[in-house]
């Protein structure tokens, strides 16, 4: 199977990922024979020194191994995995800390070849499969566009990687007559560097968080084997609560009595949000919302639909419901993979309409030590310098 594309959407142009792969081109190149008498890896002979070889080993090969490669299919193909996976990780991390973890993948890869191997190496792949591994960590479920034989499909990332690993990588090690002449412990050395140092860039809030990423799907995992667990249990979501009592749903909690005449009311409203947001109906979505706060203003929807529907406020210019809708996600789900962002966005609602100062403030304090893009970065400087100084 070959990958051609993947379907995660393009913010910001991967410029240093494309500039690798420029760069690997330019120096197969430069290093590839034009002649009989080639170096028996493929490369002119005088380039044999910056192979990756145990025999004759010097640290400066670790790297240079990484942009040499043996003939035009073993580049097309490196250089095809590393556009459709690379993109995606070069966006995520910026140019120069893309730059630096491919090349400390490249490395790591390296050095479990040559603790395992004492064969000459070359080629970026062991890099590749660290950006690879990355990948997994940032966008498990992004669809991957493949090609195979005459038919196109697309395979969650997840299960391609996976596929991968195990039917090329372990296969090759573990039946080592395929003789195949491939760095096969290199390739895994760089999977596990990719998913170990994305997991802790993840976890470290170093890289932007978001509802797709590993963790993010581990944790809806872990949830909904919570509440599975529940209902097993007996826990009956949708039952009437006794004499009267509060409901508490998965996606929110119902504060209104189940006597109320208004009850089922919200129940309703509840459901057309959900389906209108279901079908991309969002300004609709947002009016039903503002229904639903009017008959009973203690409503909170799920986190994504309530953080939509915020976004969705803003953008109509309803800043006040905004800020409300907002504060409801924090107060609820405050500890969710954006709330960086959510604080930053309501701090500036407040900062720029002058509703809440002293909250904005606050807001922006908080969200400061969480924020690693530098742009948003100065940009909450600036307001917080600003705020500051209308009080001074």
């Amino acid at each position: 199977m070959i990958p051609i594309g993947t379907d995660a959407p393009r913010r910001r142009t991967p410029w240093m990922n494309w500039a690798i792969i420029a760069l690997c081109f330019v120096i197969y190149l430069i290093s590839h024979p034009d002649n009989p008498s080639a170096h028996y890896l493929g490369v002119n002979s005088g380039w044999g020194k910056f192979l990756l070889w145990r025999q004759h080993l010097h640290l400066y090969q670790f790297v240079t191994y990484l942009f040499l490669h043996a003939s035009i299919m073993h580049i097309l193909g490196n250089m095809l995995f590393l556009w459709v996976f690379g993109d995606v990780v070069n966006e995520r991390l910026g140019h120069i800390p893309y730059l630096l973890f491919f090349l400390a993948g490249g490395i790591f890869a390296g050095v479990g070849q040559v603790l395992t191997s004492g064969a000459p190496t070359l080629g970026a792949s062991g890099a590749i499969a660290a950006v690879a591994g990355m990948f997994l960590v940032l966008a498990p479920m992004t669809n991957i566009r493949v090609w195979f034989f005459f038919f196109i499909f697309k395979v969650p990332s997840l299960l391609f990687v996976i596929f991968e690993i195990v039917t090329f990588d372990l296969a090759g090690e573990i039946f080592p007559g395929r003789n195949d002449n491939v760095a096969h412990f290199a390739h895994l050395t760089g999977y596990t560097t990719g998913f170990t140092v994305g997991i802790i860039l993840l976890a470290m809030r170093l890289v932007p968080r978001d509802q797709s990423d590993l963790l993010a799907l581990i944790n809806r995992l872990r949830r909904r084997h919570v509440y599975r667990s529940m209902v097993a249990a007996g826990f009956n979501p949708f039952a009437t609560a006794p004499q009267g009592g509060n409901i508490v749903r998965p996606d929110g909690p119902m504060p209104l009595r189940s006597d109320d005449p208004d009850y089922l009311r919200c129940q309703e409203l509840r459901n057309r949000i959900t389906e209108l947001r279901r079908d991309h109906l969002l300004p609709e979505a947002a009016n039903v919302y503002l229904e639903l706060k009017k008959l009973d203003p203690a409503q909170v929807l799920s986190a994504q639909i309530q953080l939509d529907i915020a976004n969705q406020l803003m953008a109509a210019g309803h800043y006040p419901q905004a800020a409300d809708a907002y504060e409801d996600y924090l107060k609820y789900y405050g500890t969710g993979a954006n709330c960086d962002q959510v604080q930053l966005v309501l701090a500036l609602i407040y900062a720029r309409y002058f509703i809440n100062r002293n909250r904005a403030i606050d807001l922006f304090q908080k969200a400061l030590p969480k924020l690693h893009d530098g742009t948003q970065r100065e940009l909450a400087q600036k307001e917080l310098a600003a705020l500051k100084a209308i009080g001074a």
